[in-house]
C-alpha cells in the first residue's frame, strides 16, 4: 500500500461534479482566461500531422488517434469551476498533455500544477488525476470514484521490429510496436493498494472494512462473468453504494 497526499482525496468530489461542467459546447468556455496558455513551456510549439500509427507500426503512445476535448477540473490545488475547453490529446508514454494550436501546430503546457482534468471524445469522458506512482508524478485514469476509487495507470513499452528468419523457424515480428501495460490500484483515504483482477486480490484490499468486504463478497458471489476491467468498476461501484 502507498500513502498519497490526502489533499488529493478532495479532488474526487470536484472531478465527478465538474465532469460535465462545460462539455456541451464551446459557448461556455469564455468564463475564465485561457489558463493553460499561461503555462506554455518556452519553444515547445511543434507540427502535428496526426496521431495515427505510421507505416509498419502497431499501436500508439497517444490516448486518441485524433484530437479530443479537454477541460481542467483542478489546478494549483483549487477546483476549476468553468474551464476553457481545449482540443487536446494525451501522450501516455511521455505523460504529457498536448494542446492544439493554430496552423497545424501544438504545444505541451507545464502540467505539474494540474491535479485533475477530463477528456471527451465521441461523447465518452475519460477522467485523469495526478498521482505519485512509484516515486514520480503521473497522470492516471480515474475509472470509478467514491469512498473507494479505482485507478488505472498506463505504461507504454516500445518494441522495435525484431523479426529473425532462421530458415526452419522464425521469431519476433517485422513491425515496430507500442504496447500498453496497465496497473490498477484501489484508493481509499489517501492509501493506494495495488490490485489485480482476481477475487482474492480485491477482498484483501478491503479486508479491514467489514461492510465493504461483505458487499464485495456478495457482488462476486452473484457475478460469475469473466473478471475484467468493467467487472472491477462494477464491483467498486457496488461497494460504494454502502
Amino acid at each position: 500500500m502507498k500513502k498519497i497526499a490526502l489533499a488529493f482525496v478532495a479532488l474526487f468530489a470536484a472531478t465527478t461534479s465538474l465532469s460535465a461542467q462545460d462539455s456541451t459546447g464551446a459557448a461556455q468556455t469564455t468564463h475564465i482566461a485561457n489558463i493553460l496558455d499561461n503555462y506554455r513551456l518556452v519553444n515547445t510549439y511543434f507540427t502535428v500531422t496526426g496521431f495515427r500509427p505510421v507505416d509498419n507500426t502497431v499501436g500508439s503512445p497517444y490516448l486518441y488517434d485524433d484530437w479530443g476535448r479537454l477541460w481542467i477540473d483542478s489546478m494549483e490545488n483549487k477546483p476549476v469551476k468553468h474551464s476553457v475547453g481545449y482540443e487536446a490529446n494525451l501522450d501516455l508514454e511521455k505523460n504529457a498533455i498536448i494542446i492544439r494550436a493554430s496552423g497545424g501546430q501544438a504545444y505541451i503546457p507545464e502540467s505539474g500544477n494540474i491535479q485533475a482534468f477530463h477528456l471527451v471524445k465521441n461523447d465518452v469522458p475519460a477522467h485523469f488525476v495526478n498521482l505519485n506512482i512509484d516515486g514520480r508524478p503521473q497522470f492516471v485514469q480515474l475509472i470509478a470514484a467514491g469512498k473507494y476509487s479505482l485507478i488505472k495507470a498506463t505504461k507504454i513499452r516500445f518494441e522495435r521490429a525484431n523479426f529473425v528468419d532462421k530458415g526452419m523457424t522464425q521469431t519476433g515480428h517485422n513491425y515496430d510496436e507500442y504496447r500498453r501495460e496497465y496497473t490498477y490500484y484501489l484508493l481509499k483515504e489517501g492509501v493506494l493498494t495495488k490490485i489485480n483482477f482476481k477475487r482474492k486480490s480485491f477482498l484483501a484490499a478491503v479486508e479491514k472494512d467489514p461492510a465493504a468486504l461483505t458487499a464485495a463478497k456478495k457482488f462476486l458471489d452473484s457475478n460469475d462473468a469473466y473478471f475484467n476491467e468493467q467487472t472491477a468498476v462494477s464491483l467498486v461501484q457496488a461497494v460504494n453504494q454502502l
